[in-house]
C-alpha cells in the first residue's frame, strides 16, 4: 500500500515542483498506537505564505463522554514560519494537558509539525498537500508519536472545504498498538474576513485497517467561527473557534476549542 501511494504521488506531481524531502517522509509513514484526541485539536489547512511567522495559542476543554472518559483540558503554545510558499514548519509545546493518556499538568509534550502544499492555489480543482508531525511526550514510556497523512483543500463558490486523513503511529512506546486513523473536516463560508461562519468535524476511527465499532469511534462536530484582523505592516491576528458535540458514546459530550495566532 505504501509503495502504491508513493508511486501515485510521484507520477502525479513529477516535474511540477521540487517537493521537500519532508513531504515524502510524511506520505511514507503509514504503518502502529491509538490516536488520543486532545480538546485543543485543530484543523490543518493549506494556507501558506512564505516568510510569514506566527505565534499561536491552541486551547480546548472537553466534558466527559458517555463511555466514562473523564473531562479534560489542554493548551499549547507554538512558533512557526512559512519557509516557502509551499512549506510551513512549526514547533510547539503542549501544556497543562489533563486529557486521557496525558501526563497531567505542566509540560505534556513537545512537537515539530510540517505542512507541505504540492501546487499553487487554484492550479488544480483540489489543492493537495501532506503533513508530518513528530511529538515527544514527557513520559518516556509513551515513545515518539508520528502523525502523517494527506491534506485536501478546495474552494466551491464562497465556501472553503478542507478534508485531512491522518495516521498516527507510536514508535518505541509501551504497550505496542496498531496505527490509528483520524480525520478532520472543515467548511468555511467566505464573507467578511473579520467574522466568518462554518463548521468543523473531528473523528478518531480506530485502527487504520480495522475501524472500531460506531460507538467506539470518537466523532465530534459543530459550528465554528473564523476571522482575521489586519494590523498593518504585514501583521495580523487570526482566530477560529468551535463548539463541538459528541456524535457517539466515545466522544466528549461537548468540546470547546479555539486557535489564536499573531502573524508578522
Amino acid at each position: 500500500m505504501i509503495k502504491l501511494l508513493e508511486c501515485t504521488i510521484a507520477a502525479r506531481w513529477r516535474g511540477l515542483l521540487p517537493v521537500p524531502a519532508i513531504a515524502c517522509a510524511a506520505l511514507g509513514l503509514l504503518g502502529a498506537a491509538p490516536a488520543r484526541a486532545d480538546p485543543n485539536d485543530y484543523v490543518l489547512t493549506l494556507d501558506i505564505t512564505g516568510g510569514e511567522r506566527e505565534i499561536e495559542a491552541k486551547l480546548g476543554a472537553a466534558s466527559s463522554s458517555r463511555d466514562g472518559t473523564p473531562a479534560g483540558e489542554a493548551a499549547a503554545l507554538s512558533w512557526g514560519i512559512g519557509v516557502t510558499d509551499r512549506w510551513f514548519t512549526e514547533f510547539y509545546a503542549q501544556l497543562a494537558n489533563t486529557s486521557a493518556g496525558s501526563t497531567g499538568g505542566g509540560l505534556d509534550s513537545t512537537s515539530w509539525e510540517n505542512v507541505v502544499r504540492f501546487s499553487e492555489p487554484g492550479q488544480w480543482p483540489i489543492d493537495v498537500g501532506a503533513m508530518l508531525e513528530i511529538e515527544r511526550p514527557r513520559a518516556g514510556s509513551q515513545g515518539w508519536k508520528i502523525t502523517s497523512g494527506p491534506l485536501f483543500q478546495a474552494d466551491v463558490d464562497q465556501v472553503q472545504l478542507n478534508l485531512n486523513i491522518l495516521f498516527e503511529r507510536v514508535v518505541d512506546g509501551q504497550p505496542f498498538e496498531p496505527t490509528q486513523l483520524s480525520y478532520q473536516f472543515q467548511a468555511r463560508f467566505r464573507s467578511d474576513p473579520r467574522l466568518e461562519f462554518g463548521m468543523q468535524a473531528l473523528g478518531d476511527l480506530g485502527s487504520w485497517n480495522h475501524w472500531g465499532s460506531p460507538d467506539g469511534q470518537a466523532q465530534r462536530l459543530g459550528p465554528a467561527i473564523f476571522g482575521r484582523y489586519s494590523l498593518g505592516h504585514a501583521r495580523a491576528i487570526s482566530y477560529n473557534a468551535a463548539l463541538l458535540f459528541g456524535a457517539n458514546r466515545a466522544a466528549a459530550d461537548t468540546t470547546v476549542r479555539a486557535q489564536i495566532e499573531y502573524e508578522y
